[in-house]
């Protein structure tokens, strides 16, 4: 399959063993404006392939309406992101280790506790947060669709962003409002895009080139594309065998496109480009939430 890289970025893409993430952990978290365009897939698809690269990764489900992280990684957790939060359990009892170096913190669906729950609660969950998440290389953060203030919290407070978009113009101007309401932020993420469920590379590159087009026009943004994906029905496939389409179908194209992905995110250039502007690491603007649930998030 033809490197994506050629007409999307210019940069040498490191081996497995340069590939290990800048000093600290990174955490990315992974939104889309409209549901429905495959973020999920995408959360466990670069976090699987991350940790083929040798990096320990751990996945949390922060989409509290559909959680589904669990459904799509094969496991059947005793304790969600809810038990720790109400003291059911240990953060460390919750975490499932599904395979070498990729764990995740699954929730329960049609559950919101973690965004309306009160400051002591969310003060607790994220010191145990802090503490437990520093042995991994990357959080992955799988976030609801949408703009709402339970979704943009979280996207704001990263340091990386993956927004994903899908070629139909619901998601196309779903994704500029998102991008335009995450660009509130003091300061903003660093803000890149993911092209999903395209036919070609071609049609992901143009896709992209599009909305660039909305970005630069309204915002005066130009959003770097860290991947495209395109479609294949074995995603579906994978789904429904409850894993992900790389260890499902590991030379199909999605699968080659997400490992691409991962090879481009480990290289860490997104990464030091929000280094190099943030004035605080996640976990900060993080426990900030805890104290100020209001001040990271803009309707």
């Amino acid at each position: 399959m033809e490197d994506q890289a050629s007409g999307l970025r210019n940069m040498t893409v490191p081996d497995r063993e340069t590939a290990r993430a800048p000093g600290r952990l990174r955490c990315i978290a992974i939104g889309s404006g409209k549901g429905g365009v495959g973020k999920t897939m995408l959360s466990v698809g670069l976090a699987t392939s991350l940790a083929r690269l040798n990096h320990k990764v751990l996945v949390m489900d922060a989409d509290l309406g559909l959680a589904n992280v669990d459904l799509q990684m094969g496991v059947d957790p005793t304790y969600t992101l809810q038990d720790v939060i109400f003291g059911s359990c240990r953060l460390e009892d919750a975490v499932l280790h599904v395979e070498k170096g990729l764990s995740v913190l699954a929730a329960a669906a049609g559950s919101p506790e973690l965004v309306d729950m009160g400051d002591a609660r969310r003060q607790v969950f994220v010191a145990d947060l802090i503490r437990f998440a520093g042995q991994y290389d990357f959080l992955i953060i799988d976030s609801s669709a949408g703009i709402g203030r339970g979704v943009t919290t979280f996207l704001g407070a990263a340091p990386e962003v993956l927004v994903v978009v899908a070629n139909e113009p619901t998601s196309l101007m779903d994704a500029y409002s998102l991008i335009k309401v995450l660009r509130q932020n003091t300061p903003p993420p660093e803000i890149m895009m993911v092209v999903n469920m395209v036919r070609t590379l071609d049609e992901g590159e143009l896709l992209a080139s599009r909305l660039n087009g909305i970005t630069k026009r309204f915002l005066g943004a130009d959003i770097p594309v860290a991947g495209v994906i395109v479609h294949d029905p074995v995603v579906g496939d994978a789904i429904r065998a409850r894993t992900s389409v790389v260890n499902y179908a590991s030379r199909s194209g999605p699968s080659q496109c997400l490992q691409e992905l991962a090879q481009f995110i480990a290289a860490g250039e997104c990464y030091a480009r929000a280094r190099g502007r943030l004035q605080k690491p996640f976990f900060d603007k993080l426990a900030e939430i805890g104290m100020n649930p209001e001040g990271l998030a803009k309707e």
